[in-house]
């Protein structure tokens, strides 16, 4: 009887199997409901008790503008290429570089030119000088002679004022070289200074345009916006960005923790199928509004404070990829 009674009656199995379909729906249906209310309770209050921060992975950008007006001539990277500290990125042809390194060159020459006239100059009073005060010397020994005798008669005053008009005569001759020398000399120290000054903006500038070649200031990878070719660039201009050095990301802090966060804190990185280990370097003093797609639709638009988290060397995601940051419910921690 009791083996009899284990087999479904065949007047009441449509009855039977309708009960248990019922039943697992009803199941389903309260694990769906359950669900919905318990993830609507999540986004509603969840990030009080629990960190899930959202945030955007960086690294230090070095930017590359045009210190010129020219056009993109050559453009030797590409987004997200790989490139060396020095590195040509591209080329740019500018005719007001040119012009001023031709002028600046032109006004060295000048320069150049003056300056050997000066030296010129110097050395003709020099040579000329000694004789000019021997023979100031000698007609002044001269006066000095005739008037020791001129008492005595030996000598005329007609000859003796001819020896004063001489000795005069060389006295002129002598300060008028004496104040070429002191002016050529003054002349030529501001020659020599201006065309040093000259030569030094001629070399800054050409450092400057380096024949028009765009070099990567730090190591790193080019970021997504590269100039295209006949591109004309005015000063100023950003042409691209070199992303290099350690990567960090900076993630949107809500106000309303139930606990602290603090810096030094192990903190779990999720994106794209990867989880690294990352660490809160620092709480920033300054808020930013959140963008739309971290906004929560229930609430009025807010900002949020930053928190800067560093990142392992060789982690795998992007520059600029959307990552959560979690590790903790209600204080505890689990990220070591």
């Amino acid at each position: 009887m009791k083996q009899l009674r284990k087999h479904p009656r065949v007047d009441t199995l449509g009855n039977q199997q309708r009960s248990s379909a019922v039943r697992w729906g009803r199941m389903v249906y309260l694990g769906l409901l359950s669900t919905l209310g318990a993830s609507l309770v999540y986004y509603l209050v969840g990030e009080t008790v629990v960190l899930s921060l959202e945030g955007t992975v960086l690294r230090d950008r070095a930017a590359v503008d045009a210190a010129y007006v020219g056009k993109v001539t050559e453009v030797f990277v590409k987004e997200g290429e790989k490139v060396e500290a020095g590195a040509p990125l591209a080329r740019i042809e500018s005719f007001d570089m040119v012009r001023q390194l031709a002028d600046l060159n032109y006004r060295g020459g000048e320069l150049a030119i003056r300056e050997e006239q000066v030296r010129s100059r110097i050395t003709h009073v020099n040579s000329v000088k000694p004789l000019a005060e021997r023979s100031a010397l000698e007609s002044r020994r001269t006066v000095e002679k005739f008037d020791a005798v001129i008492d005595r008669g030996i000598v005329s005053s007609i000859t003796r004022n001819d020896a004063i008009r001489g000795n005069v005569d060389a006295a002129d001759k002598l300060a008028e070289l004496t104040v070429q020398e002191q002016t050529a000399n003054a002349e030529l120290e501001v020659i020599g200074s201006a065309l040093r000054d000259s030569a030094n903006a001629a070399a800054q500038l050409a450092r400057i345009y380096d024949d028009g070649y765009i070099r990567a200031p730090v190591k790193g990878v080019i970021g997504a916006n590269v100039p295209l070719l006949g591109q004309v660039v005015k000063v100023g201009d950003q042409l691209m960005q070199v992303n290099g050095g350690k990567s960090y990301l900076l993630a949107y802090l809500p106000d309303q923790y139930l606990f602290s966060i603090h810096d030094g804190m192990a903190v779990s990185v999720d994106g794209a199928g990867h989880s690294v280990r990352g660490e809160v370097e620092e709480i920033l003093a300054v808020a930013d509004a959140l963008p739309a797609e971290f906004q929560n639709m229930f609430r009025p638009r807010d900002r949020s404070r930053l928190v800067r988290i560093s990142l392992p060397d060789g982690q795998p995601f992007a520059v600029t990829q959307k990552v959560t940051v979690r590790g903790c419910v209600m204080g505890l921690c689990w990220v070591k």
